[in-house]
């Protein structure tokens, strides 16, 4: 195990891919590796190639990161339930036996089964790091994919029979709050107040539905203190919100807060007109 620096930890599952599993462990210098596989399987053919991929998984790592730790798993791939159980077990005992540490989770190999659990278990606990893998070059040329793929001259797929159709079980996952992405969008996107102030963000809050605060009782309020509530209430309610999930930052530059990556894609999925 290594010891006195900062733990990278990265959860993968190996099926049929090595390179996909390997060279994101490797790019996150990774000191703890968990590896999920399944040697379960009715036909031991089976089991011997999914032996192959994982051992082979494990000499690359071996490679370029000797002194990491690697943690095996034998659980059943296919299977959504067990799948999300094994990460957030993992996730829990790496949280609370390294709370400083770096997770990360990769998305991108696997089973269907296992790449599901993966995402949505990643969303329920808080400081973990999803990551997806494109990839540049295939083994397999378009010709190839065609006799694997197809019998005769018909399209078929991988799975030529199915077994069992099983219902997973459905978790809510609560996306942003409205108000505040659009809020996001107003001050940076589309009618940006980038160098106005506060009371001018406020107004446009205002005409476009996105102000909470109640301002039933401002009648018997002299305007400063009105004025005072509303900035007030625009910094605890919008921008310390938007501090706080990392949505802006401040600029190393201009001092002034800036779009993060975060809120980025925040606004690219979340944001809506309505």
């Amino acid at each position: 195990m290594v010891s006195g620096r900062r733990q990278s930890i990265v959860i993968s599952c190996v099926i049929f891919e090595t390179i996909k599993v390997s060279d994101p462990i490797v790019y996150y210098d990774a000191t703890r590796v968990h590896i999920i596989s399944y040697s379960g399987y009715k036909e031991k053919e089976k089991n011997e190639i999914y032996r192959e991929f994982k051992e082979r998984v494990h000499s690359l790592i071996r490679d370029d990161l000797p002194k990491a730790e690697i943690i095996a798993y034998d659980e059943n791939v296919d299977d959504f339930q067990t799948m999300l159980k094994t990460i957030l077990v993992i996730l829990e005992s790496e949280r609370r036996d390294f709370p400083d540490a770096d997770i990360y989770v990769n998305i991108s190999a696997g089973s269907a089964e296992y790449i599901a659990a993966a995402a949505i278990a990643s969303m329920m606990k808080p400081n973990i790091t999803p990551f997806s893998v494109e990839t540049d070059l295939y083994t397999v040329g378009y010709d190839k994919l065609k006799i694997a793929h197809y019998e005769g001259d018909t399209p078929v797929g991988l799975t030529k029979t199915i077994e069992r159709i099983c219902p997973i079980q459905k978790f809510e996952i609560v996306p942003p709050d409205r108000i505040l992405v659009n809020a996001l969008h107003l001050y940076y996107e589309g009618l940006s107040v980038k160098e106005g102030s506060a009371l001018k963000m406020i107004q446009l809050l205002r005409d476009n539905g996105l102000w909470t605060r109640d301002e039933s009782g401002d009648n018997k309020k002299k305007k400063d203190e009105i004025i005072n509530s509303n900035k007030v209430y625009f910094q605890r309610n919008y921008k310390e919100k938007w501090i706080e999930r990392g949505w802006i930052k401040k600029g190393k530059l201009t001092k002034r807060y800036e779009l993060t990556e975060e809120g980025k894609i925040i606004l690219d999925i979340f944001y809506t007109k309505s």
